[in-house]
């Protein structure tokens, strides 16, 4: 049992892109863990599980939302990853928050935030489309339209068909480094 967790904070400090230190490091993971996964874990808890303090085993739970925070359903699937699967798989579920089109209504409208701080609110029309409604430092201005069948939470989003000022239909891409953020107004 020790090794999965061992193998579960080696995963996530790649994830992360460091390893972990110092309490700041921690209370750092615990942010970004909780901005991921809209699960919070406080430092002290990742500060026990990486054995920093001492601490008792982690329950089920803590295990099962560092595994969301890398993209498995829970802690089971984690663990069942094989070392084949190490070298960066090509094909994968996807296990991430996510919001097809066709479970909004014509209407409805999702605001989509990307690094650095920026934001769009969209609309579905009628037709299926997506139109801009407010756009926040970035390229898409209010008034274009797009397709666009599915919302990956963490993923870039690509548009197709983006009318943008007039222009001839293009494919684009938003949050291409870091992906996309998004939620449904009410």
């Amino acid at each position: 049992m020790q090794e999965e967790f061992k193998k579960l904070c080696a995963a996530v400090e790649h994830e992360a892109g460091t390893s972990m230190q110092t309490p700041t490091d921690f209370e750092w993971l615990s942010e970004k863990v909780e901005a991921r996964t809209r699960e919070h874990l406080s430092a002290s808890t990742l500060m026990r599980l990486w054995g920093y303090r001492q601490g008792v085993t982690p329950r089920r739970a803590t295990l099962d939302v560092l595994a969301r925070y890398l993209g498995y359903a829970d802690y089971v699937t984690f663990c069942s990853w094989t070392p084949a699967d190490a070298d960066d798989p090509q094909s994968d579920g996807v296990l991430a928050r996510h919001l097809r089109r066709d479970e909004l209504k014509a209407g409805e409208q999702v605001e989509l935030t990307w690094l650095p701080d920026r934001r769009c609110v969209v609309e579905l029309r009628r037709d299926g489309r997506f139109e801009v409604l407010e756009a926040e430092a970035t390229k898409l201005c209010v008034g274009d339209t797009f397709n666009c069948e599915l919302f990956i939470e963490g993923e870039p989003l690509y548009l197709s068909q983006l009318i943008h000022e007039g222009q001839q239909p293009m494919v684009y891409v938003v949050g291409k480094k870091d992906g996309i953020r998004f939620e449904v107004k009410n």
